[in-house]
């Protein structure tokens, strides 16, 4: 149910909003390398203040008076997502070889369905967009900052590149995939702004013509290209409208099907063509990793996001290659560098089902979803679909990745009443920032 409209004292608003630019700078990846100068127990404590920020600014928000107060809102228009994290937690503590980091994990994890679904109610898109990109400013200028002061942690160099620009984050990847994530949700805060004429725009232009440096820094032409085609949505016209559950799930599958079965037997081409037939060494790593799973705990997997924390699970992956037979796989590897493996060998095919089950419930209905709201989610279900084909972008408990697919998923749960809201007050969407929505 949509919040009804609070009367709070603009400090209040102003500490809730600065909470959850923090909580959205951790999610950003913040402290990540600077760790070198805040040391890992700091790091920790960083990440633990965001989880416990995220539980507080929900419970005061949650109403005028004590009694008011609550954590979760059992609604049943978001049941889906309760009982997909709800399972995953359940299966993951019955196969887990950590039951205290994987309570800690589901834990954290369950917090942020909560974070992302609260969001999504309490503030408009508006506000949301700003929050983010308040927060991708902070992360730019930290990473500008460690560049400067540790430039010899902040670049990285590999086969095919040379000095790439990995900031804050462990790789280049990882970094340029962060760095997209942020452009994509400034071109979408300046369009609003140019469109409501609500604040002023210099300021980010100025976020989004430094982001685009970095981009081109990180030397990775995937998340540009995943940054073009990302921004198609917003070209679209109103009314039309496309089934992203259906689209993400279709799109990953296809891919892993043509890439593991087609791309093989054209290998001669595509090498005469000067391309890599084998994506980086991640085609031979994925089909190991399907046959390991294939006789390793298929049903359940080794527990949400503990795969490659556990050792005996990782020696039967790094066993089977060697300097020699496959350097990629051989100096890599935490990761699968697929979004649906990724998720086969935390959660097995159990999560994973449950998981497009998720995305089919919550998206099945794309036209009663506010237009700039449907606009947003697609922006953001492009971007994941595209960047999830060769990396783990919804890895982990809290990173911005989870959280905005979270985000949008409880955006399409929440339809049918926003909708009635939207309809009611056709500016719902256009409050100016630094305002408490209704």
């Amino acid at each position: 149910m949509m919040r009804t409209e609070r009367r709070r004292s603009t400090g209040a608003s102003i500490l809730i909003e600065m909470s959850v630019i923090f909580c959205l700078l951790v999610s950003l990846g913040f402290p990540g390398q600077l760790e070198v100068m805040i040391g890992s127990s700091l790091e920790k404590m960083v990440e633990y203040a965001a989880f416990g920020l995220e539980i507080l600014v929900m419970i005061l928000s949650s109403g005028n008076t004590w009694q008011d107060i609550q954590l979760i809102h059992l609604d049943k228009k978001y049941l889906v997502l309760y009982a997909y994290v709800g399972i995953l937690f359940v299966v993951s503590m019955l196969v887990t070889s950590f039951p205290s980091d994987q309570f800690i994990t589901c834990a954290r994890l369950l917090v942020t369905l909560l974070f992302a679904i609260w969001m999504q109610e309490f503030f408009h898109l508006d506000q949301i967009l700003e929050l983010f990109c308040c927060a991708q400013a902070l992360f730019v200028l930290a990473t500008i900052f460690f560049m400067i002061r540790y430039p010899n942690y902040a670049y990285e160099s590999g086969s095919g590149y040379s000095h790439a620009l990995c900031g804050l984050n462990p790789a280049k990847n990882a970094n340029a995939t962060e760095i997209s994530f942020g452009i994509l949700l400034t071109i979408m805060l300046m369009g609003r702004k140019i469109k409501t004429r609500r604040g002023p725009v210099f300021r980010w232009l100025v976020l989004l013509s430094v982001q685009g440096v970095l981009l081109i820094m990180c030397q990775c032409t995937g998340a540009l290209f995943c940054t073009l085609i990302a921004v198609f949505p917003l070209m679209l016209k109103d009314k039309f409208r496309l089934p992203w559950g259906l689209i993400y799930i279709t799109v990953n599958i296809v891919f892993l099907f043509v890439a593991l079965t087609l791309m093989p037997l054209f290998e001669d081409i595509i090498v005469a063509m000067g391309k890599d037939a084998t994506l980086t060494g991640r085609i031979p790593m994925w089909n190991y990793i399907i046959n390991v799973m294939t006789f390793n705990r298929p049903l359940t997997g080794f527990g949400y996001s503990m795969f490659w924390r556990d050792p005996n699970a990782t020696a039967l992956i790094h066993t089977a290659f060697n300097a020699r037979t496959n350097p990629f796989m051989a100096n890599l590897s935490t990761g699968s560098h697929n979004v649906i493996i990724e998720t086969w060998v935390n959660s097995g095919l159990i999560g994973l089902s449950m998981f497009f089950i998720a995305l089919l419930f919550s998206f099945r209905r794309m036209k009663d979803i506010e237009w700039e709201r449907y606009r947003f989610c697609s922006v953001v279900m492009t971007f994941l679909t595209l960047n999830g084909l060769t990396e783990r972008c919804l890895g982990g408990n809290y990173t911005f990745g989870i959280l905005s697919v979270l985000l949008v998923m409880a955006m399409g749960c929440n339809r049918k009443e926003f909708q009635k809201n939207y309809r009611k007050n056709p500016a719902v969407n256009a409050y100016p920032a630094n305002t408490t929505a209704p």
